[in-house]
């Protein structure tokens, strides 16, 4: 299990966008309104393709995509770079495969380029313990069609180590969408911290819903639902000094209660990794507690932004 991990800032606000052919503009992925979204003219590979120019070199450990309505088989690929035509790519997130079988050979194919494999956007997300034989899904563990559409979208590229580069491309492989284009609704690309000891026990994580209910004269109970959100509370209590007030103090000042974060559980999950991961904002902000010499504590109270 790996540590948590807190991306912050954000860096694509900055940044300039551009490449493929979009109906409406890449600058939406730069609206924290994720209903303000970029939506390509066509599926293509070529349309749906864009380059992000950091302006200057940062420092990068994770993207995501956030809210987008690309389907169970699409693919994509993060490359970043040192130059803008990519002749220098530092970081690659599509893998050469390790002598793949014989029965992976069609698959291999279909959804690689230049011999590298990309990443698929809906990982595995059910065991087959926890599946029925009569399941559809029961050979794959892939998230059934009927559920995609309202499943939280979350495309999420964690690197192992981070890196110092401009310019980042992000390719999609999705031409068979059965609506016709990919749609993206926020862009996330930052550099994050990791504590050296892990969350304490009794972090928690569940649903918070807005949905209201009115009942009629006879009784019958009538709901206006809402999309849910959700909440993760979580406690750091070993933290060193450097850690309190070199991290999580100035991480305190800087995010507030209004900027955006990203959050992740454990990288090192991946059938639970957009479960356990997503875009959010701290609800309010805890002191720094010292209930030991030389050793700090402090509680995080992270919501989804949706």
């Amino acid at each position: 299990m790996a540590n948590i991990m807190l991306g912050f800032p954000n860096r694509i606000d900055q940044a300039v966008l551009s490449g493929g052919n979009w109906q409406t503009p890449l600058i939406n992925l730069q609206d924290r309104r994720l209903s303000r979204v970029a939506r390509s003219a066509s599926a293509d590979k070529t349309a749906t393709r864009f380059d992000v120019d950091l302006g200057v070199q940062r420092k990068v450990s994770v993207f995501a995509i956030v809210r987008h309505n690309l389907g169970l088989n699409a693919r994509y690929r993060v490359r970043v770079a040192l130059d803008a035509g990519f002749e220098n790519v530092i970081y690659d997130a599509a893998v050469l495969p390790a002598q793949p079988s014989v029965s992976a050979n069609f698959q291999l194919q279909q959804y690689s380029v230049q011999g590298r494999v990309w990443p698929q956007v809906w990982p595995r997300l059910f065991n087959t313990a926890s599946l029925d034989w009569e399941d559809p899904n029961w050979w794959d563990g892939r998230l059934p069609e009927e559920d995609r559409a309202g499943y939280p979208g979350l495309v999420m590229c964690v690197l192992d180590e981070p890196v110092f580069g401009r310019y980042v491309r992000f390719e999609f492989l999705d031409e068979q969408n059965v609506d016709g284009y990919i749609e993206l609704g926020r862009l996330f690309v930052s550099q994050a911290w990791t504590p050296k000891k892990n969350a304490t026990y009794g972090a928690g994580i569940g649903w918070e819903f807005d949905t209201t209910m009115d009942r009629a004269v006879d009784g019958t109970a009538y709901f206006d639902r809402k999309t849910g959100r959700r909440v993760q509370t979580l406690g750091l209590d070993w933290l060193t000094r450097d850690e309190a007030f070199g991290n999580v103090f100035e991480f305190q000042r800087a995010a507030g209660i209004d900027k955006e974060l990203l959050f992740v559980w454990d990288r090192d999950d991946p059938i639970n990794l957009i479960r356990r991961s997503f875009l959010g904002r701290m609800r309010k902000i805890n002191p720094l507690l010292v209930p030991f010499m030389e050793t700090y504590t402090n509680g995080f109270e992270i919501e989804e932004i949706t």
